[in-house]
């Protein structure tokens, strides 16, 4: 069983990996659009940046269950 230290441990880990992923998101989405304007093919770029959202989401869930 986690105490409450173990928690708010655990629970400030996920925020400080989701905020990370969130900056990420906002810095691929940026480049993905500049590229997009100079006529670049971002389709991989845009693959990644799905694989990146995926991730906050699930740590999105994570958080969710932990703090339940």
């Amino acid at each position: 069983m986690s105490t409450a230290a173990d928690l708010s441990l655990r629970l400030a880990k996920i925020d400080d990996h989701r905020t990370a992923l969130a900056r990420r998101l906002e810095d691929g989405y940026d480049r993905i659009e500049q590229a997009l304007a100079e006529g670049q093919d971002v389709s991989q770029w845009e693959v990644f940046w799905v694989d990146l959202l995926r991730q906050y989401e699930e740590l999105c869930d994570e958080r969710l269950g932990a703090a339940a």
